[in-house]
């Protein structure tokens, strides 16, 4: 059986989840070193805040892996990142809400969505 758009993207977040993490991680412990678990937990802001208790076992989601960089753009992720990464963190955002929320993924919207993963993960 094939797979919908709706599962295609679910999917690939996954896939952007786990090539983002180490990147992610690498970067905020560079700039933050001991504190920057810390600067996660106020970067996913109060909703998600009480999930992230110990770093061990940090429940890293796309949203918010993409919500940290975003948040952190201007200290930690603009030094090894363009402009253009960060409209793909803009538009991945908003993709991650569309599938959350159940919203329908044409395959245009699919394809676009899968190609802006691929280009932040390069």
């Amino acid at each position: 059986m094939a797979l919908t758009n709706q599962e295609r993207v679910g999917k690939a977040l996954e896939l952007l989840r786990d090539g983002l993490r180490p990147f992610v991680e690498r970067e905020l412990k560079a700039q933050h070193a001991q504190k920057w678990f810390d600067e996660v937990k106020a970067a996913v802001g109060p909703t998600q805040e009480n999930l992230f208790r110990d770093e061990g076992t940090a429940p890293w989601d796309a949203a918010s892996l993409l919500t940290v960089m975003w948040n952190q753009w201007q200290i930690v992720f603009r030094k090894t990142l363009g402009q253009s990464e960060r409209t793909l963190v803009s538009e991945l955002r908003e993709v991650r809400n569309r599938w959350a929320h159940q919203k329908p993924f044409s395959s245009d919207d699919t394809d676009r969505a899968l190609d802006s993963m691929t280009r932040l993960l390069s």
